[in-house]
């Protein structure tokens, strides 16, 4: 994952960004965003930063961005014949925006969801799997186990017994470690701090990249890295929720909901850390970020700032 500046330096560099796309920008603010960028390593970092989430947005030609969206979400094509689509399209600026946001290994997986997708999909042996925004999957059934590999954020299943016999183990295998499904519904989720895991019906074994085991049964969740396993908690009902396209929020705060949030909003979206800690009930429509920011303006003493389309910040209202 990128490195993410502070809040409030990415807030100046966004304000830079703004001032030099005006068209009445002067010599001397020139100079003097200039000596900001240099006076500080974290300046650059975040000006990198702001470029990068605008280059997103604005590197494809309007002609081109339907098309370009249209083959970034293409179905039933291999990823060879999707990259020479962008090729075309781009010249190959398309196909360096596409892969830049993702390890190579989820841009190469057998399913993926973009940016703001929940993908529903049947398994072979009539199990369902949901796929989160931004997430990437390989289904690798062969005769000794179901597998799924999940390279990047977060899947729910539904198992189902194996249409053959004997049984097949059903497992999920993420950088951290294996998971063993024993009949059951389940969450598996890629976060910076390891691999979180919700159970919500039957149980799962865990099996740490160290050699760590732990059976995780209905109502926990566990999260895991390669060395151990932490201890188990009640499983968060908002791990269940998403593959119904609701952001729940039982009691979290403004910036753990806003951070998943995120995950399904193109661009830039955070919230000003004087703020981060509100606490937070309720339930949202993931597709409509907009029913969300008046939802929240209207009970918290927040205000969004909506820079651009594709920069949005939560601040503190002012008094």
């Amino acid at each position: 994952m990128d490195s993410q500046p502070d809040f409030q330096v990415l807030e100046q560099a966004a304000q830079w960004f703004a001032l030099l796309a005006s068209e009445h920008v002067s010599d001397q603010q020139r100079r003097a965003w200039q000596q900001w960028l240099t006076s500080n390593p974290a300046h650059r970092a975040a000006w990198q930063r702001v470029e990068k989430i605008s280059g997103q947005f604005h590197a494809v030609p309007v002609s081109q961005r339907e098309p370009a969206r249209n083959a970034l979400q293409a179905g039933g094509r291999t990823r060879r014949q999707v990259l020479a689509s962008l090729l075309l399209l781009g010249g190959g600026a398309v196909l360096g925006l596409a892969v830049s946001r993702k390890p190579v290994q989820a841009w190469l997986a057998d399913q993926r969801s973009v940016t703001g997708q929940v993908k529903h999909l049947h398994l072979a042996d009539g199990g369902q799997l949901w796929l989160n925004s931004n997430s990437s999957v390989d289904i690798d059934y062969g005769s000794q186990r179901r597998l799924l590999r999940l390279w990047q954020g977060e899947l729910l299943v539904q198992s189902a017994p194996d249409t053959q016999q004997p049984p097949r183990p059903l497992c999920v295998e993420t950088s951290d470690g294996l998971l063993q499904a024993l009949g059951t519904r389940f969450s598996v989720r890629k976060q910076p701090s390891g691999t979180l895991l919700s159970v919500f019906d039957g149980a799962v074994r865990i099996s740490c990249a160290s050699g760590a085991t732990q059976v995780v049964t209905a109502g926990e969740q566990a999260l895991f890295d390669q060395l151990q396993i932490g201890p188990l908690s009640q499983a968060s009902p908002a791990r269940n929720a998403w593959q119904r396209g609701i952001l729940l929020a039982d009691d979290r705060s403004l910036g753990d909901v806003i951070g998943e949030l995120a995950e399904h909003v193109p661009g830039h979206l955070a919230v000003d850390p004087r703020i981060a800690d509100l606490r937070i009930v309720g339930a949202f429509p993931l597709q409509d970020p907009e029913r969300i920011y008046v939802a929240l303006e209207a009970s918290l003493p927040i205000r969004v700032n909506r820079r651009w389309p594709w920069w949005v910040t939560l601040e503190p209202r002012p008094s």
